[in-house]
C-alpha cells in the first residue's frame, strides 16, 4: 500500500481538509503496514532492523545466491561454489596438514607416495602392481605380455602368441567357438611324445577350407609327388609317372574306353594287367625298325614294327617275331 497523507486544508480552519474520522482511518492504514512490515501486525519486532546502507552484523541468516563485493574480511563455514578472486590473500588463517605436509597456501608443497597413509594401494608409472577387478579402455601395452600362470604369452621380438601345456598332460590349445557359442573347434599340436617343433603355413590364393585327414573333399588342381592311393573308387583323369601294384578294373588308354586317354611313363608294375570286355583290347607300342633298335633294349619287352607290320618281343638277345 502507498503511504497515505493527511489532508490539511488550504488554511486552517477552513474546512477543506480530511474530516476526522478520514485522517485518522489514514494514519491507522500507514500504522498497519509498518507494523506488519516490521512485525507481526500487531508487535514490531524486538530484533534490529537491517539497514541497506548501515554497518551491521547479521546472525543466523541464509543468503541465497548472493552477490558479495567488495573488501572485508569472511569468515564461518560456507557451503556452494565461490566465484572470484582473493587478490589481497596470501595464506591460510590457519595452516592445514596434508599428508603430513604443513599447507598454508603461501607455497606449493610436495607429496610423495610414500607420504600417503595408503601407499601400498597407490598405483605409480614405475611400480609393479597386480589389478584385481579393473575395467581397461583401449589400453596400450608396451612390451611382451605375460600371464600370472605363465601360459600365455606375447613376444613382441618374434611376434608370437605362445599358449603352454600344463607341463604334464594337456598339450597348449586354442578353441575357436560358432557365433552362437554353442558349438567350437580346438586347433592343437602333436603330443610331446612326437618330438615335433615346425612351422605350419596357411593356404595362399583365394578364401578356401583346409583339407582334414578324415573328411571327403574334392582336390583342384594338386601335385601329388610320389602318392600312394589305396582303397577302392575311381579315379579320372590324365597321369604322368609308374603305376605300382595291380589295378583291378578298365583303365583308358589301355583298354577301349569310350574316350581314351594317354598313359605315359616308362613302366607299369604289378603282377597282371587283365583286360576284360567284348569291347576291350590292348594296344602294343608303335615303331618302326629305327625305333625298336634305339630303344634299350630288355628282355620280354614287346612292341609292334610298323616297318615289318609284325608283332616283336626282345628274346635276350634279338627281336623275334610272334606270327
Amino acid at each position: 500500500m502507498a503511504y497515505q497523507a493527511l489532508g490539511l486544508g488550504t488554511t486552517a480552519n477552513d474546512g477543506t481538509g480530511d474530516s476526522l474520522r478520514t485522517g485518522g482511518d489514514k494514519v491507522n492504514d500507514n500504522f498497519v503496514e509498518v507494523y506488519t512490515k516490521l512485525g507481526d501486525g500487531t508487535t514490531l519486532t524486538a530484533d534490529t532492523v537491517t539497514l541497506l546502507t548501515a554497518s551491521q552484523t547479521l546472525t543466523n541468516k541464509t543468503l541465497t545466491s548472493p552477490t558479495i563485493t567488495g573488501t572485508g574480511a569472511i569468515a564461518g563455514v560456507f557451503t556452494g561454489n565461490v566465484t572470484g578472486n582473493a587478490t589481497t590473500a596470501t595464506a591460510l588463517a590457519a595452516a592445514v596438514n596434508i599428508a603430513g605436509k604443513s599447507f598454508d597456501g603461501s607455497a606449493a608443497i610436495t607429496i610423495a607416495s610414500t607420504d600417503l597413509s595408503d601407499s601400498a594401494s597407490l598405483v605409480t608409472a614405475a611400480s609393479t602392481t597386480t589389478f584385481t577387478n579393473k575395467t581397461l579402455t583401449a589400453p596400450i601395452v608396451g612390451g611382451d605380455i605375460t600371464t600370472a600362470s605363465g601360459n600365455l604369452s606375447v613376444d613382441t621380438a618374434t611376434q608370437i602368441v605362445e599358449i603352454k601345456g600344463d607341463g604334464s598332460s594337456v598339450e597348449g590349445q586354442i578353441k575357436l567357438n560358432c557365433h552362437a557359442n554353442s558349438h567350437g573347434q580346438t586347433i592343437k599340436p602333436q603330443p610331446h611324445s612326437a618330438g615335433v617343433t615346425n612351422v605350419s603355413l596357411l593356404p595362399a590364393g583365394a578364401s578356401s577350407t583346409l583339407v582334414s585327414l578324415v573328411s571327403t573333399d574334392t582336390l583342384t588342381n594338386k601335385t601329388l609327388t610320389s602318392p600312394t592311393i589305396t582303397g577302392t573308387g575311381a579315379i579320372a583323369g590324365v597321369f604322368t609317372g609308374n603305376i605300382t601294384g595291380n589295378v583291378t578294373g578298365n583303365v583308358d588308354g589301355i583298354v577301349g574306353g569310350t574316350t581314351p586317354a594317354a598313359v605315359t611313363g616308362t613302366a607299369i608294375s604289378g603282377t597282371s594287367i587283365a583286360v576284360t570286355g567284348t569291347a576291350g583290347a590292348m594296344t602294343l607300342n608303335t615303331v618302326t625298325t629305327a625305333e625298336r633298335n634305339a630303344l634299350s633294349a630288355a628282355v620280354g619287352m614287346i612292341v609292334y614294327n610298323s616297318t615289318t607290320s609284325t608283332i616283336q618281343a626282345y628274346a635276350g638277345s634279338a627281336w623275334v617275331d610272334l606270327h
